[in-house]
């Protein structure tokens, strides 16, 4: 052995210390190290970390481990406790096992441990079970309690209705209803079919049923097709009688009934009928029908002409439903004469300024005559008329004319009924002729320019002036013989002339001038 320098000492010490340094240094703490990647899948599909899934049995659950160092251990939990480990000799790990489950919502995770630990968790959602519903009505019952074979009800129309509990939500129904009924001649089925989705938590489906044995067969489906099937026998037992109200028979003509009401039944109705006092002649109102269940016919209301009797004062009403019960009503036969009149407000209006239209009606009574007609609302003139009807009795009158206009644009429209007892009847409408006109613009006219002059000189001594009517022309009246002679204003220069007492006043020229010659003219006659 060949003695070591002091340099190579030293060196050699070096070296051996910083080997066991790197020695004592974690993993961890090596640049570049990462999670390990975890892969978890049930029947067959992976479920991302905190996601949730859902089977109806035991799939398998697959664990996937990848990781870019060694793996101590791999722990699978269900609920918290352990139900797989796994201590693979290697960096990577790859198994699939099946899980007996519970229905119900379970929580598994899987732990790995490397250098550090990494865990990846998942919800499953086991619903092995058909939905459970706690019904409501027409009957009741708790959550897992079957609905009861027959039950008995007091009308047709019912509601079914409750309350689902199930893992994954009910996401429709199907309701089936069944009925046998006898059509006289034999039986028949009836059957209705009534869906719904998306009920939720709950659901409330209204059902008709025939009077009798209704077979109802209903269907829950969830999100899994999972279908939970009730069967049940719905009784309609029918004894309450028909209800007839809102009734009206009038003598519209004398042999002629108007007949209006209603009937309505907690069943159905089978048929409405008509029999007058003391008479074997029924008239149906509402034709009998068979035991088809029929919503339509709960409530179904009447109007009718019928042929009335001679001497006949009263009609007995009946009706009947289904279940053979019978409601009878007596009315008292009402004599209506005198009509109801009605002009149409808004119908009846103004065409254009010469002509207006008419629309109104007569009803409920004995009409015999009728006219229609115009009338200038400031003279009281009538204008025009029209005859609406004239000669037998009718007791319904609808109308729609065109009738000339007054020319101040302010009309009555009046319509004027004769009842069969001759006794006239009259109803007045007003209206008015409104024509737009466009809104003036005020011109703005120029004023004439002034210039301003000194105010004249006043005088102490008023100057009369002579007017004459009607004319510009001025005028002379020659004394004696009364006689005036007009002198066109252009002539009509005047000289100022003073007279004693009375004052200075202008006398016209040629007047003057004129009456010198008149005046020399009489001289020369009497010389």
């Amino acid at each position: 052995m060949t003695a070591m320098d002091a340099p190579g000492r030293s060196a050699l010490v070096a070296l051996v210390v910083a080997a066991g340094v790197v020695g004592f240094l974690p993993a961890a703490g090596v640049v570049g190290a990462t999670s390990p990647a975890i892969t978890v899948t049930v029947d067959g599909s992976p479920v991302d970390d905190g996601n949730e899934t859902v089977v109806n049995d035991d799939p398998p659950i697959g664990v996937s481990v990848d990781a870019d160092r060694s793996i101590d251990v791999v722990s699978v939990r269900v609920d918290g406790t352990t139900e797989r480990r796994y201590t693979p000799n290697g960096s990577t790990l790859d198994e699939t096992f099946h899980l007996g489950l519970a229905s119900g919502e379970h929580n598994i995770s899987v732990v790995v441990k490397t250098e550090e630990v990494t865990t990846h968790e998942v919800t499953v959602i086991k619903d092995a079970q058909r939905p459970y519903v706690a019904y409501t009505a027409p009957f009741e019952t708790d959550t897992y309690e079957p609905p009861p074979e027959r039950v008995t009800v007091n009308r047709s129309r019912v509601t079914l209705a409750g309350n689902f509990s199930d893992l994954t939500g009910v996401t429709h129904l199907l309701i089936n209803r069944s009925t046998e009924y006898d059509t006289g001649a034999g039986t028949r089925t009836d059957r209705a079919v009534y869906e719904a989705r998306t009920p939720n938590e709950s659901f409330s489906q209204s059902v008709f049923l025939g009077v009798g044995d209704n077979t109802v067969t209903a269907r829950y489906y969830d999100e899994l097709n999972h279908v939970r099937v009730h069967r049940v026998t719905i009784t309609v037992q029918d004894t309450a009688p028909p209800t007839l109200s809102n009734l009206s028979v009038v003598r519209t003509a004398p042999e002629t009934l108007r007949v209006r009401g209603s009937a309505t039944d907690n069943g159905q109705i089978r048929s409405v009928s008509l029999t007058p006092a003391n008479v074997d002649d029924t008239t149906y109102l509402l034709n009998p029908g068979v035991g088809e269940p029929n919503p339509a016919r709960q409530r179904t209301t009447f109007a009718s002409n019928v042929t009335l009797h001679p001497g006949v004062n009263s009609v007995v009403l009946r009706a009947t439903d289904t279940a053979g019960n019978t409601v009878e009503r007596t009315v008292s036969v009402r004599r209506t004469v005198v009509p109801e009149l009605r002009l149409d407000r808004g119908g009846t209006r103004y065409v254009n300024g010469s002509t207006v239209v008419a629309r109104g009606v007569a009803t409920d009574g004995e009409i015999v005559s009728a006219t229609l007609e115009t009338v200038d609302a400031d003279t009281g003139e009538v204008v025009d008329i029209v005859s609406l009807h004239d000669g037998d009795i009718v007791t319904d009158l609808d109308f729609e004319r065109h009738l000339d206009a007054p020319e101040s644009r302010h009309t009555t429209v009046r319509l004027r009924v004769i009842d069969s007892s001759g006794t006239e009847h009259v109803t007045t409408l007003d209206r008015t002729l409104t024509v737009e006109t466009p809104t003036a613009t005020p011109t703005v006219t120029p004023r004439p320019s002034t210039t301003s002059s000194p105010p004249p000189e006043s005088t102490a001594t008023p100057v009369p002036t002579a007017t004459p009517d009607g004319s510009n022309a001025s005028g002379l009246t020659v004394p004696v013989i009364g006689v005036t002679i007009p002198v066109p204003s252009v002539l009509g220069t005047s000289v100022s002339l003073p007279v004693p007492v009375v004052g200075p006043f202008d006398v016209p020229i040629l007047p003057v001038a004129a009456l010198l010659a008149v005046g020399l003219g009489v001289v020369g006659r009497r010389r």
